[in-house]
């Protein structure tokens, strides 16, 4: 990669020991730019973990910290056995965050295709499966990798491979240096990453694409050692496809490739299903090894997506969100299922503030022998739960003494006002109702802990127990007014049960059914209150008059009912209020962004370089993670770069330099300088054998061209390298070493010849090189030597001067 400009430094890496939580460092087992990973034991579950902690300069910001925590508990919730299992998260004292993840035993994808022996075709195809068929699961959970790469593959010892690194991608890209640098590998992103388009999965499968290309050639698809050139090749140049190993079962693999690294997102696979099918079809033509077989057998659980599958949930492009908050994860397992609910124990196993399913078995270090964790944990359903001011709960024990007073007074009035009633028509003095032992008076609030937040919503209230009455023989009005009673027809009830004290005036039966009829008629007039308030959306009003009505007649249904209805409607309201609002927050900060990247856009083409790379600052500020606005400043940066030295070239650049080639050295067996005795015949007794007085002339030269001529600072320049062979009989070669020198530094190296024979009078192109000219060269040169089958060699250098 090339150098850029105002670098920050790294940040620094420490090497942690002792406790993190409640893991016990044991020993650091990985080291990378964003962290360590260390071999932890938990001391609570009593198992070995991977953990993962990050660099605490991440702490310094809020948006990360809250980006990985909600990443992290979306990957703990896919369970698969092909991507790493997340148990647990947490932040370190010294705010560096930390995921604690199954321990794996093994090696990543890029050490094993670089250590022998090497791996058969059927081996690397099952690989790419088995990565397919984890991102296949993550893609319909609507999470995207973004980061595919063989450093992020890893192979178990018994050839399970795992994906890893979802979402901690996420965060290492939103955590770019001030230039603009993208910390990783850029030869595995997709057209749209560089682009900074908005991606989804197949993204990822064009990532997966360049991994099988280089398990098939060796190399990797669109490698340069320009940043900027492999964004170019990415975007603009196709995949060289000769570059792969002859022979009918790799043309069979072309097409699938082809498809795999189509540039266009309609061309591509859509999904890692269909990706995953075309490679099972190659097996089942191709395959021969048990690796091969393992293969089709991972495509059996390997279902189709839905007919729509689900989309990476997105607010912007490059960012991925999650489907929940900080407090969105029980706290306890909950069963919402139709015909239960029932909440689990609290010792579920959580991991951080979320609740994860512990899976097994967890494979240790190399020196401790396997654990199989024995308990499994269902995980919980998560519910969004409206804010708690929102919420009706029952009270808590002992109840509002204010509260029962008012509704004693009530009570006690409306007893008054049924005695009034009964002396008017009766003309006689009251006699003190007798209650039966079914209490008919509102039932005190539940005296039950308030429901936890885990509950979609709280349980619905229900109605007492409708009171009795004792019916005397031959009462014909109380019959009928019992029966009114039952179907809450108040008004009958009342008028049967005054006919019945009509008749016995000492009747307590009759006496107390009108008291309830009594309270009956007047939780009615509540109950069309709490109706009408509720049609006005007044939930609180609607709520009071409700619970007003229950406690006048605790045994009719309609109470609950209507109770019941205004906590969903009420709950219904405030997530599509919450909806709202976070939907025009969002598209508030995407019109914000989008104005300030057109902005930065149009100063990059009007060549305002300060005034756009200061624009995608203030875009990175809202959104760290945006690589339109990390590519445009690194872009804007790199024009500034060029345009300077535009200007100055004529200071740094003596005028009249280009490049000068020299002429080919050729050399064969007939020409090497092993003084005057033929090799062979040096200690041959009674033998006088001398070389002849003059060798032949050999065919072939080495010729450049070099475009341009005359290069200047931050411009392209193309190598080519060509063999002419001038003789009657066709060169084969079978190596070329090129060495390149700037600035006196350099290094000899094999280079595969794009041509194996040179016909007779013909020239060939052996080597094809693009690069862009530095600003700090001051010498530059190429040496290129080639051999033949025929002993000979030619080796011929250009040089800038």
């Amino acid at each position: 990669m090339t150098d850029q400009p105002e670098a920050k430094p790294a940040a620094l890496v420490k090497e942690l020991s002792g406790r993190i939580g409640k893991y016990e460092i044991v020993r650091p087992i990985g080291k990378g730019a964003m962290g360590m990973v260390y071999l932890a034991h938990d001391t609570i579950l009593e198992r070995d973990v991977a953990l993962k902690v990050m660099v605490s300069q991440i702490a310094d910001d809020p948006e990360l910290i809250q980006r990985f925590a909600r990443e992290a508990k979306a990957v703990a919730k896919m369970t698969h056995p092909n991507v790493v299992t997340v148990f647990d998260l947490g932040t370190h004292t010294d705010g560096s965050p930390y995921i604690a993840m199954e321990l794996l035993k093994g090696q990543d994808l890029q050490k094993a295709m670089r250590t022998p022996p090497p791996m058969t075709n059927d081996r690397k195809v099952a690989i790419i499966v088995q990565v397919l068929a984890g991102l296949a699961h993550a893609h319909q959970a609507g999470i995207v990798h973004r980061d595919i790469k063989p450093a992020n593959i890893f192979i178990n010892q018994d050839g399970t491979v795992k994906i890893m690194d979802f979402g901690v991608a996420r965060l290492t890209t939103a955590s770019m240096t001030g230039t603009g640098n993208i910390v990783g590998t850029a030869d595995y992103m997709s057209p749209e990453q560089v682009k900074g388009a908005k991606v989804d999965g197949r993204s990822d499968l064009f990532s997966v694409g360049c991994m099988l290309y280089e398990l098939l050639a060796g190399r990797r698809p669109f490698h340069s050692d320009n940043l900027m050139a492999i964004f170019y090749k990415i975007t603009h140049e196709e995949v060289n496809y000769g570059l792969l190993p002859q022979g009918p079962e790799f043309d069979a693999l072309r097409p699938v490739l082809q498809r795999a690294l189509a540039k266009s997102l309609e061309e591509r696979y859509q999904t890692a299903y269909d990706f995953a099918v075309a490679l099972r079809e190659y097996l089942k033509a191709w395959g021969s090894s048990a690796a091969g077989a393992h293969a089709l057998e991972q495509l059996v659980d390997l279902e189709p997506p839905p007919s729509s599958p689900p989309q990476p949930l997105t607010d912007a492009p490059g960012a991925t969100l999650v489907p929940a908050d900080e407090g969105d994860i029980p706290s306890a397992t909950m069963d919402l299922g139709p015909t239960a609910r029932k909440t689990h124990a609290p010792n579920t196993v959580r991991a951080g503030t979320g609740t994860v399913k512990a899976t097994g078995p967890t494979v240790v270090g190399a020196t401790q022998a396997p654990t199989v964790l024995t308990p499994t944990v269902k995980r919980g359903s998560s519910v969004r739960i409206p804010p708690a001011v929102a919420r009706r709960e029952p009270a808590a024990s002992g109840g509002n003494p204010i509260l029962y007073a008012v509704l004693g007074a009530m009570g006690v009035a409306l007893l008054a006002a049924g005695g009034y009633i009964y002396i008017n028509k009766q003309g006689a003095k009251p006699t003190e109702p007798t209650l039966p032992p079914a209490t008919e008076m509102a039932a005190p609030p539940s005296t039950a802990p308030p429901a936890t937040i885990a509950a979609a919503t709280p349980p619905p209230p229900t109605a007492a127990p409708p009171p009795t009455f004792a019916v005397k023989k031959g009462s014909t009005a109380m019959r009928a007014a019992q029966a009114a009673f039952g179907r809450y027809d108040y008004d009958q009830a009342m008028a049967e049960a005054q006919k019945a004290l009509a008749d016995d005036p000492a009747d307590a039966q009759a006496k107390s059914l009108v008291e309830n009829a009594l309270k009956g008629q007047h939780a009615e007039s509540r109950f069309a209150a709490a109706e009408s308030a509720l049609r006005q959306g007044q939930f609180d009003r609607a709520m009071t008059e409700a619970e007003a009505g229950r406690a006048l007649a605790a045994w009719d249904p309609r109470g609950p009912n209507l109770v019941s209805q205004i906590q969903r409607q009420q709950q219904a309201a405030q997530q599509a209020q919450i909806a709202e609002q976070q939907k025009r927050q969002a598209a508030t900060l995407q019109n914000e962004v989008n104005g300030l990247l057109n902005q930065a856009d149009n100063a990059l083409a009007g060549q305002k370089y300060d005034a756009a790379i200061g624009l995608y600052d203030e875009v990175l500020k809202r959104d760290a993670a945006n690589q339109r606005a990390a590519q445009g400043r690194g872009g804007a940066i790199a024009a500034r770069a060029v345009a300077q030295a535009a200007s100055t070239a004529g200071s740094r650049v003596a005028p009249g330099k280009s490049f000068v080639s020299a002429r080919t050295q050729a050399q064969s067996i007939e020409t090497r300088k092993s003084g005057s005795v033929p090799e062979g015949f040096e200690d041959t007794p009674g033998v006088t054998a001398k070389k002849g007085s003059q060798a032949a002339e050999l065919p072939g030269k080495i010729l450049f061209d070099i475009d341009p001529e005359a290069v200047k600072p931050g411009e392209n320049y193309t190598v080519k390298v060509y063999l002419l062979n001038e003789g009657n009989a066709p060169i084969q070669i079978t190596q070329m070493m090129v060495n390149p020198r700037i600035n006196g530094r350099g290094v000899s190296a094999p280079v595969q010849a794009q041509v194996k024979d040179v016909a007779p009078q013909q020239k060939a192109l052996l080597m094809s090189s693009r690069d862009i000219w530095k600003e700090d060269t001051t010498s530059w040169s190429m040496e290129v030597t080639v051999s033949t089958a025929r002993g000979e060699s030619y080796k011929n250098q250009v040089t800038w001067k």
